[in-house]
């Protein structure tokens, strides 16, 4: 009877061990969002990220937006063809936008271990992290006034009339580069802010053309913000940035 008792127990353990429910965690994946941290030589300030959603991909390989799709079969991983935008940059950004196209496109497996991403192949191995999201929180409802301009080494001072920026939290944004008006959305994206749809309206003097051209330029391309205190610094992906400061 003993005995009996014994299998009938162990019957029940492993049914029980058979049947777990289908609704549990499911396999791991490459999904998220991800900054390439190791693997090929970058570039500070022109990070490169990769966003995996499924079957589609997309990320910014240093100055290029590229997308395409990715197939996905246990641990093994291939790219399909690639599209990209026709950006330039400087050479050495140039170099590792290249550099990781080319291996991504040898990728063949990965493998995540918590927050660790590693994509391999023959002679390829790149390590990813999650991308910090942006402070959204810290942008959305002040209004900013722009102060300084940066291209490359050199900063100015803007001109003209006040330049403002407000990023709603509706998804809309409302600004001005000194002359003209600006209407759009955004978008937090990938660790930056995206701007599907821009328009300006007015016109600029001739001595406030260029500071018109960066501000358009840098709100419409996408960019990394930075809230620091009562400063923010919106750095574009070709390396330009603008300094405002909150209003009040």
């Amino acid at each position: 009877m003993k005995l009996s008792i014994v299998l009938v127990v162990l019957t029940l353990l492993a049914a029980a061990c058979g049947s777990e429910d289908p609704t549990g965690s499911p396999a791991s994946t490459p999904d998220g969002d991800w900054v390439l941290t190791g693997g090929l030589a970058l570039v500070d300030g022109f990070p490169i990220t990769m966003s995996i959603d499924g079957d589609q991909l997309s990320g910014r390989a240093a100055c290029n937006s590229y997308f395409g799709t990715v197939t996905i079969d246990g641990n093994r991983l291939t790219i399909g063809e690639l599209g990209a935008t026709e950006m330039g940059c400087q050479p050495a950004v140039m170099d590792a936008e290249a550099a990781f196209i080319a291996a991504l496109l040898e990728v063949t497996a990965f493998d995540r271990n918590g927050d660790l991403l590693t994509l391999s192949g023959p002679g390829i191995d790149l390590s990813f992290e999650p991308v910090v999201p942006v402070p959204t929180a810290a942008l959305i409802g002040t209004t900013w006034v722009l102060d300084t301009l940066v291209e490359g080494e050199t900063v100015s001072a803007a001109a003209g009339n006040p330049a403002m920026l407000l990023l709603a939290e509706d998804g809309t944004l409302s600004a001005s580069t000194g002359c003209r008006t600006l209407v759009g959305t955004w978008a937090e994206s990938g660790g930056v802010i995206v701007v599907p749809t821009l328009s300006a309206e007015g016109e600029c003097p001739a001595e406030l053309w260029k500071q018109d051209s960066q501000v358009v330029t840098v709100i419409g391309d996408e960019f990394r913000a930075a809230v620091d205190g009562d400063r923010l610094t919106l750095t574009s992906m070709g390396g330009d940035g603008l300094g405002y400061r909150a209003e009040g």
